[in-house]
């Protein structure tokens, strides 16, 4: 019989999507200090494992503390997703990160929970179980659509866009329909 999950693997996954996030918003050109406000939170995940271990919380509050830090890691991806659609106004960079690191990242961390919380005798009532053959299909799905506004991208083609006015470097707005 295999070894059941640990509630820190969550934890674990946590502290990677905070890692990603890091590194995708160097290359997204978000604002520099966001980059180490995700490093810092990394840091923070090692360091909430770390007392979890010190402390020898049960397994029901570790698993609620590793929880807890996995939602915050992907609320926050949710927040860069809608950064680059809403503020950036990039719907095929929106498209290309929703379906390449959003939806995967959620549907891992959901598969993960609800094993856990299915597995393991925890006062939570059961999690439906995602069929193997669903997260098939669903991946497949986020790579059409990856590869779809990635050629949309390559060909030039523009979907329409928001209409919230972007800043400048000064801070003063600009309106691109003037400029047009």
């Amino acid at each position: 019989m295999a070894a059941p999950l640990l509630p820190e693997f969550l934890g674990i996954l946590g502290i990677d999507i905070f890692l990603v996030l890091s590194i995708l918003t160097c290359l997204f050109d978000f604002p520099a200090f966001l980059q180490y406000v995700y490093h810092v939170s990394a840091y923070v995940g090692f360091l909430q494992l770390w007392v979890n271990y010190i402390f020898a919380f049960s397994e029901e509050t570790r698993f609620f503390i590793c929880l807890a830090y996995l939602i915050i890691g992907l609320a926050n991806i949710i927040f860069v997703n809608g950064y680059i659609g809403f503020r950036e106004r990039k719907a095929l960079w929106t498209m290309s990160f929703l379906s390449s690191v959003t939806i995967p990242s959620i549907l891992i961390s959901f598969s993960a929970a609800s094993w856990y919380v299915n597995q393991v005798v925890i006062s939570l009532p059961f999690l439906p179980l995602i069929p193997p053959e669903a997260i098939a299909a669903i991946l497949v799905m986020c790579a059409i659509i990856l590869g779809i506004s990635l050629t949309f991208s390559m060909l030039g083609i523009k979907l329409p866009s928001s209409s919230i006015p972007k800043k400048r470097k000064g801070g003063e707005r600009i309106n691109e329909n003037k400029h047009r």
